[in-house]
């Protein structure tokens, strides 16, 4: 795979997507074969070694209690407030922060009970953005998608696709279709459409 590679893998519930992305990840190893990057195998390399070249940005994003700037700031370096404005803009994410009351500095209550699923999603794309690794791997990322925040994710992906390799878990036909590799797996069959 190489840097702006858009790989997408699909299929039913239970076919091993987010086995697949954890062990593309490292934070699984595999009970036989091999998982390279680079040439090296994961599993040989020291253990927070993976999370220095490939982000997972799961289906549920982890969130604290505060506002957006708090839970973007959770990264590794602690990024400062410049810094991730710099990325929200980068991923064309400007009006979304400014749609919300206070911008980065929006109260989002328990949970993050004040965004949706969607909106959830963007937070973790910048986040992925301000770690600028070299993969990124989207484990159902547009399974939850509300209408609302739709289109700034697609256009948040497409700018991260850019300059990295990006593999997308996707269940959604929709997803699939405008994607242009596909890797379908049904059980324990790994069936590839280009």
């Amino acid at each position: 795979m190489r840097p702006g590679e858009l790989i997408t893998v699909t299929g039913p519930t239970g076919s091993g997507k987010t086995t697949l992305a954890k062990l593309l990840t490292g934070l699984y190893t595999p009970d036989s074969g091999t998982v390279r990057y680079d040439g090296h195998d994961l599993a040989s390399l020291p253990p927070a070694e993976p999370r220095r070249r490939i982000v997972l940005v799961p289906q549920r994003v982890h969130m604290i209690e505060g506002t957006p700037l708090d839970n973007l700031r959770l990264v590794p370096g602690d990024p400062d407030e410049k810094a991730i404005a710099r990325s929200v803009e980068h991923l064309g994410l400007t009006g979304w922060t400014e749609s919300l009351d206070d911008g980065l500095h929006t109260g989002l209550g328990r949970g993050a009970g004040r965004l949706s699923a969607g909106e959830l999603q963007l937070i973790g794309l910048v986040r992925a953005a301000l770690l600028d690794l070299a993969v990124l791997v989207l484990d159902e990322a547009t399974a939850d998608i509300d209408a609302g925040a739709a289109h700034p994710l697609e256009t948040a992906i497409d700018t991260l696709r850019a300059d990295r390799t990006l593999i997308v878990i996707a269940h959604r036909e929709a997803t699939v279709q405008r994607l242009p590799r596909v890797i379908r797996l049904d059980g324990n069959a790994l069936l590839t459409q280009d």
